[in-house]
């Protein structure tokens, strides 16, 4: 995959082989779920280290770390707990264990951030860049269970334009606004460690022309640490790149104001300047995934609040890429850290596939049920 400048754009290039780019199925489409991540860890302090599962496990295919530095084999390394839907290292102990003490560093120490819920002195354990990528795993298995949420459904609907313009094999303009996870933070090529995955936009972009055959142009207006409300103030400078499809996605600086009514009128007003600017434009509006439930900053009943004002603004042209439920169903099971990037607000690898995939599938790419 190359990317060249073409005006405001970058024009993505075919070239697929094997490469972090590739989406296969979505884990809700089939009884298959490729590399879903988690990290290792004692449970209870001095236990056996486990991996969390979002499902019960049928056949555990494959476990390797991240990084893909090591893979771990089932009766040397692990046993499988079926019931808990968890891996237990039975083996020597793996290098990349947290233990329940790792959680909670002093306050100012390395890998240390203010503040827990009920404990505002108390800090989290924070680790940007690859420092949780290196000690997460990815699991390959089949399961029987089904998806334990609401699945991502095709909105193509609302989205007659964009959905033309693929179904005629035609250039697709994507512009991206949105905060620090738009921006690819904290997937493993901007940490600079393999397998060297893209965050979701570059994601959505490669696998839409793989999909369908059409180019994608994509430009990134996102901004790390940013709210809705800069979204809005920022529209003057993406408008001149004319997209044909705009994928809005904030939220997750914006809970800690813990007013889903404000969130909806500033959308409601970037998406008012979005139609009097461009008219033919159409709309992906992505609801944040869940932040840490235990930092006092990602409250997290807010979430699905901030989702459904989001949703009351649908409508044609205006679709929503419901990222909110998707994590709520792999949280039924598994840990806040398992799709961490740095502990507290930002998806590893495997949580920019899972935003991925959710857009691909309002798109209309991936049809609910069929794996393709």
């Amino acid at each position: 995959m190359s990317f060249s400048l073409f005006g405001c754009y970058l024009l993505v290039t075919a070239g697929y082989a094997d490469n972090p780019l590739v989406l296969g199925a979505p884990p809700w489409t089939g009884p298959r779920v490729e590399r879903e991540s988690s990290v290792v860890i004692e449970e209870t302090e001095g236990g056996a280290p486990t991996a969390r599962l979002a499902r019960q496990p049928g056949q555990v295919l494959e476990v390797r770390s991240s990084n893909g530095e090591k893979t771990y084999l089932a009766g040397t390394d692990f046993t499988v707990d079926t019931e808990r839907a968890r891996l237990v290292f039975t083996g020597p102990r793996p290098a990349l264990t947290l233990r329940q003490s790792d959680l909670y560093p002093p306050a100012g120490s390395p890998k240390s951030y203010l503040h827990r819920v009920g404990n505002p002195k108390q800090a989290m354990l924070y680790g940007p860049g690859r420092w949780f990528h290196d000690r997460q795993v990815e699991i390959t298995y089949t399961t029987t269970v089904p998806w334990p949420g609401a699945r991502p459904a095709s909105s193509a609907d609302l989205l007659p334009k964009s959905s033309a313009l693929l179904k005629g094999k035609k250039f697709l303009k994507i512009a991206v606004t949105g905060d620090s996870i738009s921006t690819g933070l904290d997937a493993s090529a901007l940490a600079k460690a393999p397998p060297g995955q893209p965050g979701y936009p570059d994601l959505v972009a490669s696998n839409i022309q793989r999909l369908t055959g059409s180019d994608v142009r994509l430009v990134n207006f996102a901004i790390s640490g940013t709210s809705i409300a800069f979204g809005v103030a920022d529209w003057p400078k993406l408008a001149p790149c004319h997209p044909d499809l705009v994928i809005v996605a904030y939220g997750m600086n914006d809970v800690g104001r813990k007013d889903p009514g404000w969130y909806r009128e500033r959308t409601a007003e970037l998406l008012a300047k979005i139609r009097a600017d461009l008219p033919d434009a159409e709309v992906v509006l992505v609801s944040s995934m869940l932040g840490n439930k235990e930092w006092i900053h990602t409250p997290r009943a807010m979430f699905a609040q901030y989702r459904d004002q989001l949703k009351s603004l649908t409508g044609p042209g205006v679709a929503l890429a419901d990222v909110t439920a998707v994590w709520e169903a792999q949280m039924a099971n598994q840990n806040d850290l398992d799709l961490t990037g740095n502990g507290l607000n930002h998806p590893n690898d495997h949580g920019h596939r899972l935003y991925a995939w959710t857009v691909l599938t309002t798109l209309g790419l991936y049809p609910e049920g069929k794996n393709p």
